[in-house]
């Protein structure tokens, strides 16, 4: 407690310790009352007062602080307790003897909340205020609040702070409720309820409401579009706010993308534009046009680019075929080889056990199998009587049996003949240079296998071949065999038969966007997984994209420019008259609220360039490749920045610690 000087009469100096001045002062008279009379103590008093507040500034300035700070902390506490604090402090003030009741107790702290209520009603509330938000805060910390959990719906945020706020305001209707009749209490926390209901609940739609007042300002108020004027430019930034992601993904689309193919509210303008009668609107439809005119070749610089140029199979064949026929002279030259050899004491070919085995076939063996033993076994005679040793007739004799195999349809007959060559081959092998020969052939054939696999690929029916199947085959069909040196070409063989079945399916119907959708289809298709495997995930996947572009344009061209979108291209119109407004999609959330607002500002501000708008916006949507994405990063660089600045305002207005702040005003009586 602090001390006081003060002076007497007759100049004697006392230190009396007292809460304030004023109470020093009254100590101070009771102990000289005697030294003066009535009127002159008066004198002395009110001097002493002015000498004790003029020589004690500092204690007094620190007295004041410290009862705001005391004020500041109650209120703090009972807006925090939901109004509990009170009841808290006057139970303590009961418990350690400085009151002599419970009752008494609660009474006393009350009184004093009250007091400061009323000496300073404004910092009351915000003290109050203060406790609510930290309250508040420490529930949804603590994972225990239902506005942070509810998402971003502005119906169910609706619910689920009005249900916060009226469980706040009932804590805090009851919590400030003093009687004994428990029906009070349940009186006090139904009001606060519903008061804090409303104000839980009113709180996203106020948030909504200043985000979406934001992006029509912003929308109208930003820089103007190069080449448009203030309409213009505030319906395309409210077009850009509406279609941000598509504007992002326009790069995407190629060097033939335009505006009007980023979504639903540029596509809006284009057709809101596309009534007009000035140049921008021939401009934009003389674009479409041609562009949609290009489909085709645009789709054909895809495949090629893609997947490569198409062959044609029967000219690929014919060269396969060629090359066989050119490895004649090899196996000449082998077999000259080995005749010198066999001249110079080389042993000669021995079918002896072929020959008793197809013997004993053709004894056991009936029918087709049993004559096509014969005639293999016919084959390695000399025709004296003996078997024919030489490699040009056991090499003839293989031929003549593949010859066999080509039309033999017994499964029988193809086990008997399939065994004899094998057995015939595995004698050649002993002629060097032979299976080297065998091998190029070999590695012919299979190419030609793999370009009639290629031309089955896109199949469908019975005859499809699976996703998984084709991979085996292709991984199976790299693989060398034989003498082979190295990886085979027949993948190569298989992804030309593929490309040119592609050529043939599009054909002269390559503007046909379904026949190509279709031929690609989706990644849940065979065939879109099958052109993965045959030419790779990363060029099928660029023509998918290719074609999905393609198709986005000849969406944008009739409906801006074709008459099977009258009736939208009317609407879009009409809402343009004043400020070229294009049809905006629009729903109940923020967004679209501002989007609303920036076509009516837009609308009143521009008056009568109904028809200049119009044409400016035709002019700057009419723009493709660098100069549209010029356009769109522009316009994406200020949806961004509206977009998040909105949202920052949206969410500081609507942000569930403001239902704990005004809990305390709803639950207060």
């Amino acid at each position: 407690m602090p001390s006081f000087e003060l002076k007497s009469p007759d100049g004697k100096v006392f230190d009396v310790v007292a809460p304030d001045a004023k109470s020093a002062v009254a100590a101070f008279q009771k102990m000289i009352g005697g030294q003066t009379g009535p009127q002159s103590s008066n004198e002395t008093a009110g001097d002493t007062i002015d000498s004790v507040q003029a020589s004690t500034p500092i204690g007094d300035q620190l007295s004041r602080i410290g009862s705001t700070l005391d004020s500041g902390a109650r209120m703090i506490a009972n807006g925090a307790t939901f109004g509990l604090a009170d009841k808290f402090a006057g139970g303590m003030n009961y418990l350690t003897g400085q009151a002599p009741s419970y009752d008494a107790g609660v009474k006393s702290e009350r009184e004093k909340t009250q007091a400061v209520r009323e000496a300073a009603p404004v910092g009351s509330a915000i003290g109050e205020g203060v406790g609510g938000v930290l309250s508040g805060a420490g529930l949804m910390k603590s994972g225990l609040t239902l506005a942070g959990r509810v998402g971003p719906g502005l119906l169910a945020r609706v619910m689920g702070y009005g249900a916060e706020g009226a469980g706040y305001g009932a804590a805090q209707g009851a919590g400030n409720t003093y009687s004994d009749k428990i029906s009070d209490y349940f009186k006090n926390a139904g009001k606060g309820a519903l008061t804090g209901s409303a104000i839980g609940a009113g709180l996203p739609v106020v948030g909504s409401v200043a985000g979406a007042g934001y992006r029509a300002g912003s929308a109208f108020l930003g820089p103007r579009v190069e080449g448009a004027g203030r309409g213009a430019s505030a319906l395309l930034r409210g077009a850009a706010q509406a279609d941000e992601a598509g504007l992002r993904n326009l790069g995407q689309l190629g060097d033939s993308a335009m505006l009007p193919d980023a979504g639903p509210a540029m596509l809006g303008l284009g057709q809101g534009a596309g009534t007009g009668t000035g140049a921008g609107r021939s401009e934009l439809v003389n674009a479409l046009r041609t562009r949609d005119q290009e489909t085709a070749t645009r789709l054909s610089q895809s495949l090629d680019t893609n997947l490569g140029p198409a062959p044609i199979p029967s000219r690929v064949e014919a060269g396969l075929a060629q090359s066989r026929e050119a490895l004649g002279p090899a196996y000449g030259q082998v077999l000259d080889d080995a005749g010198v050899a066999a001249a110079h004491g080389a042993p000669p070919m021995n079918t002896q056990a072929l020959a008793q085995n197809l013997d004993a076939v053709a004894r056991v063996e009936r029918g087709p199998a049993q004559r096509a033993a014969r005639q293999v076994r016919e084959m390695l005679n000399d025709g004296q009587g003996g078997l024919d040793r030489s490699p040009d007739t056991l090499l003839n004799t293989r031929q003549a049996i593949d010859g066999m195999l080509t039309t033999e349809v017994d499964p029988n007959t193809i086990r008997i003949l399939t065994r004899a060559r094998q057995a015939v081959d595995a004698e050649l092998a002993n002629v060097p240079g032979l299976k080297d020969v065998d091998a190029q052939f070999a590695e012919l054939s299979r190419q030609s296998a793999g370009l009639q696999r290629g031309s089955q690929v896109l199949d469908s029916g019975k005859t499809a071949i699976r996703p998984t199947e084709l991979a085996d085959e292709m991984t199976q069909a790299a693989l060398p065999q034989g003498a082979q040196i190295g990886p085979s070409a027949a993948p190569i063989r298989v992804r030309q038969g593929t490309r040119a079945d592609i050529d043939r399916r599009v054909g002269t119907n390559i503007n046909d966007l379904n026949q190509l959708e279709k031929t690609f289809a989706t990644p849940q298709d065979w065939n879109y997984q099958k052109l993965g495997t045959v030419f790779g995930e990363g060029p099928r996947d660029r023509v998918a994209g290719d074609i999905s572009a393609n198709r986005q344009f000849r969406d944008t061209y009739q409906k801006i420019v074709q008459n099977s979108q009258t009736a939208q291209r009317t609407e879009a119109a009409d809402a343009m008259k004043g400020a070229a407004g294009g049809n905006i999609p629009t729903d109940i959330t923020a967004t679209s609220l501002g989007l609303k607002a920036a076509n009516a500002i837009a609308k009143l501000m521009s008056g009568q360039s109904n028809a200049t708008t119009k044409d400016q916006i035709g002019r700057i949507l009419a723009q493709q490749g660098p100069e549209a994405r010029r356009v769109a990063l522009m316009l994406l660089g200020s949806a961004q920045t509206t977009g998040a600045n909105a949202r920052a305002v949206s969410s500081a207005l609507s942000s569930p610690l403001w239902i704990g702040a005004t809990a305390p005003a709803a639950g207060r009586r």
